[in-house]
């Protein structure tokens, strides 16, 4: 190996380690997918209310769905309870809209927290929703509270981080109840322009609760000082008596993880070794590999020695005199010219078999017939004389140089 390819494996080698420390030794930045899904423990997963909300209702009382809203009611159609999404957006699609409303009709309750809400369903319980935006400030925090003074707090609960505010720009005043206000943070912890983000609306024998603030089911939320009793206090509007169906289908974030790498490449020391290992792999492949290689020698191909076999052969017989025998050679020989390249049966010599070797041949049928006597008349001779396989072979070369 030359001593640039050993300098340039070396600063390779250096590079990826140094990479390798910079990244091992920075502070892991805090994961902010919106993921809501019951597994995950980072701010915005729903770990902390899951497992509440769970020892809340007890385990009667309490059931994780991992289907389709519409597949689950399909096959479960007397089931009863809270049917409880949580998530970034919730948009069923129209078949699956009418179920949840067929089945809330039966006296059942719908509760959805979402930024996003279905709009079909907002449509059905004429709702018109709006994103809430500061004219004079860049900052989008939120603070919210509930609108019943038995469940407000002394102060509102803020939100310290810039997120999108939808509110209920609209509601149907005579069949809707506002639960919930917010309004963006101006320095001080009171509501002064109220917006409702949380309403509940009769829908047949059941009711409809609708939230727009699905923050506060994260872990983050829920573990940021005395936060946790905003969220306990707007679960009151849901009857702890009826069974609570907690749904894992729509969510942003996985429930669960199929890639055997997952838990590998989840932890960063692990991912950064698992990492620099495949890149040590590649480069001792191209280096080794490169090193040890060595040219293909061209190989001669072995020559067909046939023709040469065959006059050796033929000069071994032709010295001992055994003109009989190649008479009988040059006879089987020109029958299988015959066969093979005019392409003219020889089972049967008769007047039409030669007619066709002479057509074939592009010679007259008196040359073609003079040849095959000349073959009876050797054939019948006990012995050949040297002047007669020379006159043999004079006769098919005149034949075969017409084809």
């Amino acid at each position: 190996m030359s001593k640039n390819a050993k300098i340039l494996i070396i600063l390779i080698i250096v590079t990826i380690g140094l990479l390798t420390f910079l990244e091992a030794s920075e502070p892991e930045p805090v994961n902010w997918f919106p993921s809501y899904a019951k597994a995950d423990k980072i701010p915005l997963g729903t770990f902390v209310s899951h497992e509440v909300i769970k020892e809340t209702f007890k385990v009667d009382n309490f059931k994780d769905i991992n289907q389709p809203p519409y597949e689950f009611l399909t096959d479960n159609d007397t089931i009863t309870g809270t049917y409880f999404f949580v998530n970034g957006y919730i948009n069923f699609g129209e078949d699956e809209l009418n179920k949840i409303l067929s089945w809330v009709e039966k006296g059942n309750t719908l509760f959805i927290s979402a930024k996003s809400i279905e709009s079909n369903l907002l449509d059905t319980l004429k709702l018109e929703s709006d994103n809430l935006l500061s004219l004079n400030d860049i900052s989008t925090k939120p603070i919210v509270e509930l609108t019943n003074t038995n469940l407000k707090e002394s102060s509102p609960f803020l939100y310290d981080r810039d997120i999108d505010n939808p509110y209920f720009s609209s509601i149907d005043t005579t069949n809707t109840t506002a639960l919930g206000v917010m309004q963006l943070y101006n320095d001080t912890l009171k509501v002064k322009e109220p917006q409702i983000n949380y309403i509940k609306q009769a829908f047949g024998d059941g009711e409809v609760l609708l939230h727009t603030f699905p923050e506060a089911f994260g872990n983050y939320f829920m573990l940021k000082d005395e936060n946790y009793k905003y969220t306990q206090n707007l679960l009151s509007y849901i009857n702890p008596r009826q069974q609570l169906l907690w749904d894992n289908y729509y969510k942003s974030g996985k429930t669960f993880y199929t890639s055997p790498l997952f838990l590998l490449l989840n932890n960063r020391y692990l991912k950064w070794a698992y990492y620099f290992v495949i890149i040590g792999i590649l480069l001792f492949v191209f280096f080794e590999g490169k090193r040890k290689q060595r040219s293909i020698p061209i190989l001669t191909p072995l020559k067909n020695q046939t023709l040469a076999f065959t006059r050796t052969i033929s000069g071994m017989y032709f010295e001992k005199e055994k003109h009989k025998e190649i008479a009988t050679k040059q006879n089987l020989l020109f029958l299988d010219y015959v066969r093979n390249t005019l392409r003219v049966p020889t089972d049967h010599l008769d007047e039409k078999t030669l007619i066709d070797i002479s057509a074939r041949s592009n010679n007259d049928l008196e040359t073609t017939k003079k040849l095959f006597r000349y073959f009876d008349e050797l054939h019948k001779k006990q012995k050949i004389e040297k002047e007669e396989l020379s006159r043999l072979y004079e006769l098919i070369t005149d034949f075969k140089s017409s084809v």
